[in-house]
């Protein structure tokens, strides 16, 4: 069960001010220049704003579930590379030795042949007529046909040796092919994955501005909208956290007092990414409460009022104790590998077992490759 429980950064830009402006300024004073069809045009063009708004917040949380999804894909595929590796190497050790023992082999078959030549084919006989005693005789009777019965064993071991060298052989090269596979497998899982997550950057970023333009409309056309066409516009920019990934990283680090540096960036927007909803300047789904806050699911994660609001919100639950959020922010105050930072955020209670217990760690590795794209380059835009 998640447990998520509690900063002055000013997102200038954002549509918290011109939503204030709407909800609490008086009517706006329309241009002489202004008619009828200019006003009929930004009402269409506000209303067509609210539907693709609808759609893209629908595309954008279909992506997150396909990128969890995806992701469990992408380490699948990486134990599989690990599991057909390990075989592998396990052969080739094998096939190392074997190759050893068929040398000693072999060796000691030349060398039993080399003293054989050098002895000569009569040598058996010749060495029985020069014995005393038939006692004598018999024992070197009995010595050559130890050679002779070593020399089979010999021979045998070298072809017993030779078969299981040749098997496995044909072992490693059918190894060596899954391992292709298995690579093949993994590099198109992580492909997905990166498509789906520049995907969403791209339509997270054009919601953002959207959801500034419209706010903006309807600044403009708010004594001319009737109730429903308020409220629906009201709507369409009441979900979600209208700005960039990497932007609100910077922050909640800012706010924070951690670094605003490249692992910590990775590490909070993969976070982001894993654990996306459309709640209200709540990224990370916390479910703190705080004033004016409303219900954004029957898990209890909230809608806030502002980006502050927000923040607060999410640094005060990791402050909270018992949950295991100390070591995240251990980490995030030194700027820790962002896979450090991961496996913290993985082991605490915030959602613990989630993603098939692969929660953030799976998503690193794509923002990190995309990191000048969707995280430093937008932390200030």
């Amino acid at each position: 069960m998640r447990s998520r429980k509690l900063g002055r950064t000013v997102f200038r830009g954002s549509i918290a001010g011109v939503l204030s402006l709407i909800l609490f300024a008086g009517p706006a004073v329309a241009g002489p220049a202004q008619t009828r069809v200019r006003i009929r045009n930004a009402k269409q063009q506000l209303s067509a704003l609210e539907s693709q708004v609808a759609s893209q917040q629908s595309a954008i949380a279909s992506l997150a579930v396909s990128m969890r999804v995806l992701a469990a894909h992408v380490s699948h595929a990486q134990r599989d590379v690990a599991l057909v590796q390990a075989r592998v190497e396990a052969t080739q050790a094998e096939r190392a030795a074997v190759q050893q023992r068929l040398a000693s082999i072999q060796n000691q078959i030349a060398d039993a042949a080399s003293e054989a030549y050098i002895r000569g084919p009569g040598y058996a006989v010749e060495a029985v007529l020069q014995q005393d005693s038939l006692a004598d005789a018999s024992n070197v009777m009995g010595y050559a046909a130890a050679i002779s019965r070593h020399m089979r064993a010999l021979a045998d071991a070298a072809r017993i040796a030779a078969a299981r060298l040749l098997a496995q052989t044909r072992q490693q090269k059918s190894l060596l092919h899954q391992r292709a596979e298995a690579l093949e497998g993994l590099r198109s899982a992580q492909t997905a994955l990166s498509h789906a997550f520049i995907e969403d950057q791209a339509r997270l970023s054009w919601l953002a501005q959207a959801q500034v333009k419209a706010a903006t409309l309807l600044a403009r056309l708010r004594v001319q909208l009737r109730a429903e066409e308020l409220a629906a516009a009201l709507r369409a920019l009441s979900n979600g956290t209208p700005m960039s990934f990497g932007r609100w990283a910077s922050a909640f680090l800012g706010r924070l007092g951690a670094p605003i540096e490249r692992n910590n960036l990775v590490a909070v927007v993969s976070w982001e990414t894993a654990e996306f909803t459309m709640a209200r300047w709540n990224p990370l789904a916390t479910t703190y409460p705080m004033p004016g806050a409303t219900a954004f699911n029957g898990s209890g994660v909230r809608n806030y009022v502002s980006l502050s609001q927000g923040l607060q919100a999410t640094i005060a639950t990791l402050r909270a104790p018992g949950h295991g959020y100390g070591a995240i922010l251990r980490d995030l105050a030194r700027n820790a590998d962002p896979m450090d930072t991961a496996q913290a955020i993985n082991a605490s209670g915030w959602c613990h077992g989630c993603a098939n217990g692969r929660y953030v760690i799976d998503l690193v590795p794509v923002v990190e490759r995309y990191f000048e794209s969707y995280a430093r380059s937008r932390a200030g835009s």
